[in-house]
């Protein structure tokens, strides 16, 4: 015998053998597929989630510095001290508007409780500056 003829040769398996070996090596690496793939997914679902959650932060801030904006402004500031705490100018005349009561007989009771009303509302000093505080948040 020559040295090339004496070759190793390895058992010659059946196609039964050969096909159940290939789908265990294919089964295998579908295994091994699974869990990067579905890791995969997960990471695609927090990044759509997270995408979402910036995009509602992004639209809030963006109100909350119109908000901020409007707050800053002295005319909105003046509007809203005279309508929320009836603040009046040195100078200027406030006048109470009344309703027109709903029956004659109710007149006296109305009157009186509109008085009443406005004698509640009218802003004291302190209660003005308090309510004043309380709307600039401080």
């Amino acid at each position: 015998m020559t040295k090339s003829s004496r070759r190793w040769r390895l058992p010659s398996l059946g196609i039964g053998a050969q096909l159940i070996a290939l789908v265990l090596v294919l089964g295998l690496v579908s295994a091994m597929a699974i869990q990067p793939t579905r890791q995969l997914l997960a990471q695609q679902h927090r990044i759509k989630a997270t995408a979402q959650e910036l995009h509602n932060t992004e639209r809030a801030n963006h109100r909350l510095g119109e908000q901020i904006a409007r707050l800053r402004n002295p005319d909105f500031i003046e509007e809203q001290a005279r309508s929320q705490i009836g603040l009046v100018r040195p100078g200027e005349t406030a006048y109470l508007v009344m309703p027109k009561p709903h029956q004659h007989h109710n007149h006296h009771k109305h009157a009186h409780s509109a008085r009443r009303r406005a004698r509640d509302s009218a802003p004291s000093e302190e209660g003005g500056i308090r309510g004043f505080l309380n709307f600039l948040g401080l």
